[in-house]
């Protein structure tokens, strides 16, 4: 694994925003503004018009119906963002989202999507909502993710610590990058964490591989930055989601970032995966990287 140098920041210029105007939205674009602000970047607040199925009498005054409702979409984002002191741009679409989305990416070079997330534990399942399970499986930009359990930020970005859960993939190598530099910009605290099978599903010594994973952590991310506060590697035994939303739980991390796959698996595979449990149950913003 290559060394990731601390000296090159990441850096956004184009975030899109997108809120369906419920509560699951206000926490998110609290995030959405702070980062803009921080990056000076231009902020692109969107939203798809949902479609239904019109009455009889509705059928021919259907495109008006529509366009009023487009029309009166767009006049709220504006009311939203004007007062935020970002530059911005709204964006509204009869599209569905799952459609509109790589489009605006395409025509706004946007480099970050920010939304807020229905997550919650079911009776025997954790649920996300479809459109943030659509957007996070195939987004080509890293996606933030804020559930409704995470707190709004209060005009800056809140981060004094910094959780990177990896897989010690060649996924994961962008990942840290956007961990190390969100840690070392805000001076805060970053802890990478590995889970590895249970010693008791593994014929080697476990004390071994730990220390194994341990090294190429070290290997992936480096210390030798005075400009990060105290660094952690800690290597976990058990189920990765679990131990994640623990030490997440423990730490009470500002962010979580993690690296996802390029392959755009199908939703039940993607519901079974440690990324889509610890966005649906994570007590933080939660940074996916493709």
């Amino acid at each position: 694994m290559k060394t990731l140098e601390c000296t090159t920041a990441i850096s956004f210029k184009n975030i899109l925003f997108l809120t369906d105007f419920t509560p699951a939205s206000d926490a998110a674009f609290t995030y959405a503004v702070a980062v803009a602000r921080h990056f000076v970047a231009r902020l692109y607040a969107a939203h798809a018009v949902a479609p239904y199925i019109p009455i009889e009498m509705e059928v021919p005054v259907m495109p008006d119906i529509l366009s009023k409702l487009e029309s009166d979409k767009r006049a709220q984002l504006l009311e939203l963002v004007k007062k935020t002191g970002v530059s911005n741009t709204v964006l509204v679409t009869q599209q569905d989202i799952e459609v509109a989305v790589p489009k605006w990416i395409n025509e706004h070079g946007i480099d970050l999507i920010v939304m807020g997330t229905h997550g919650r534990k079911g009776v025997d399942r954790l649920f996300l909502g479809s459109t943030a399970e659509a957007i996070v499986r195939t987004a080509t930009c890293p996606v933030l993710t804020v559930g409704p359990g995470v707190m709004a930020q209060p005009g800056d970005l809140d981060i004094k610590k910094v959780l990177f859960a990896t897989s010690l993939s060649k996924e994961t190598d962008p990942a840290a990058a956007y961990a190390l530099s969100f840690a070392r910009e805000r001076g805060a605290d970053l802890t990478v964490l590995h889970a590895l099978p249970d010693p008791a599903e593994t014929q080697e010594d476990w004390r071994v591989l730990a220390d194994i994973a341990r090294d190429k952590m070290k290997e992936l991310v480096s210390i030798n930055d005075g400009q990060l506060g105290n660094v952690d590697f800690i290597v976990e035994p058990g189920d990765a989601s679990l131990r994640i939303l623990e030490y997440a739980t423990a730490l009470h991390p500002g962010l979580i970032v993690m690296g996802l796959s390029n392959e755009t698996k199908p939703s039940t595979h993607f519901q079974r995966g440690v990324a889509y449990k610890v966005i649906s149950s994570a007590p933080c913003a939660v940074l996916t990287v493709r």
